[in-house]
């Protein structure tokens, strides 16, 4: 998942899963990259023997207050960086645990403050938020289910993206191949789901939300098909899905 740069521009994350790091880059004014990455080992495993034998860095993104964030599917924990001399170099500063076997995947971050993460193996939303030590102290307020109805054995969540006005959150579940719109609750303090659509495919691996569109990249039929939302939020078809080879990411050019 590309997190979204801090003002500038300077530094690009990169969550390397099969490693189980986070790679912080440098960037110079050119964009190109300015020496050697800096690399976060992540350390920890979690109950599922398949998935989470050992950590397994999915996501990384910058929160308001310059903090990365970035989950460990592997180890069920969110992890905290900060740049405490200001000189560029992050470290570790805090471990929040989540609910052993849920594999956190995504995150994004209300304008309100609090984090959202979707999970991948307990297909649910946590809400978590930032204490008095802003985003490095953060504490889980809330969990909710990631579809409306009931997801199949062996589905799996995917992508979470945030709706333009922040009332509405969306997520992606591959298996039951579905797009569920959630309410946010309270201003961020958590979340609701309320209708599963159809993905238009089969896998939908990710999802971006366009103002007033949705376009979710649905990997193993080949499609990205492109959704209206409607003023309840809840996304309606519109027109035909592209076609696509395996499309896995949707980024705004």
């Amino acid at each position: 998942m590309p997190p979204r740069p801090p003002p500038g521009g300077g530094r690009l994350l990169a969550a390397c899963y099969r490693d189980g790091a986070l790679a912080d880059l440098r960037l110079g004014p050119d964009g190109s990259f300015d020496g050697e990455p800096e690399v976060h080992q992540g350390e920890g495993s979690g109950p599922d023997p398949e998935r989470q034998e050992g950590p397994h860095v999915h996501a990384a993104a910058f929160a308001p207050d310059g903090t990365v964030l970035a989950t460990d599917l592997g180890a069920d924990v969110l992890r905290a960086f900060r740049d405490p001399g200001g000189d560029g170099a992050l470290e570790l500063v805090a471990e929040v645990p989540l609910p052993p076997g849920c594999g956190p995947r995504h995150l994004v971050v209300h304008p309100a403050g609090q984090v959202h993460v979707l999970t991948e193996l307990a297909g649910t939303v946590i809400t978590l938020r930032p204490g008095a030590g802003g985003h490095a102290d953060l504490s889980i307020v809330g969990e909710a289910p990631a579809t409306a109805g009931s997801a199949q054995s062996g589905s799996m969540g995917a992508a979470i993206k945030l709706g333009a006005d922040g009332r509405h959150l969306y997520t992606s579940t591959r298996g039951a191949d579905v797009v569920t719109t959630h309410l946010v609750l309270d201003g961020g303090a958590g979340t609701r789901p309320v209708a599963d659509v159809a993905s238009g495919g089969e896998w939908p691996r990710d999802l971006h939300v366009d103002g007033a569109w949705m376009h979710v990249a649905n990997q193993n039929s080949g499609v990205v098909a492109t959704f209206r939302l409607g003023g309840d939020g809840v996304p309606v078809p519109a027109g035909t899905p592209a076609e696509i080879p395996s499309p896995v990411c949707v980024i705004p050019a």
